[in-house]
């Protein structure tokens, strides 16, 4: 595993998702994404361009959500240049009630900056 990565790929979280565009500019490449897990890019879901873009969908979401999202059960593999992330997610939006995930995260990198976050999620039906 490679140390630089996993604490790149921390600081990058704890930016991202505090919603600290000017510190995840820093830790992202001028090009990067986020490959969202649903939207209307087929065959992609939604991607977003650029670190602002990304930061504003997780306020975005943040804002529908009823109940927020409780992040269970991860785990990292590390491969080349890339970390993938397993985890549990589940909460309530207003709109489409409860839900229950699990989730992966490819996590690209180019050089040392993150290029890439690329999300999948499989609903848990009960």
């Amino acid at each position: 595993m490679d140390q630089n990565k996993i604490d790149h790929l921390a600081a990058f979280s704890k930016a991202f998702n505090g919603n600290d565009v000017a510190t995840t500019t820093e830790l992202v490449t001028a090009d990067f994404v986020w490959i969202f897990y649903e939207g209307p890019n087929a065959p992609d879901g939604r991607v977003l361009h650029g670190p602002a873009e990304a930061c504003a969908a997780v306020v975005e979401r943040a804002e529908q959500l009823k109940v927020p999202i409780q992040f269970s059960e991860s785990e990292q593999y590390h491969c080349g240049d890339r970390i993938f992330t397993t985890y549990r997610a589940q909460g309530e939006f207003h709109t489409s009630g409860a839900f229950d995930v699990r989730a992966v995260d490819i996590y690209t990198f180019r050089g040392d900056k993150l290029a890439s976050k690329d999300t999948y999620w499989k609903k848990i039906t009960r």
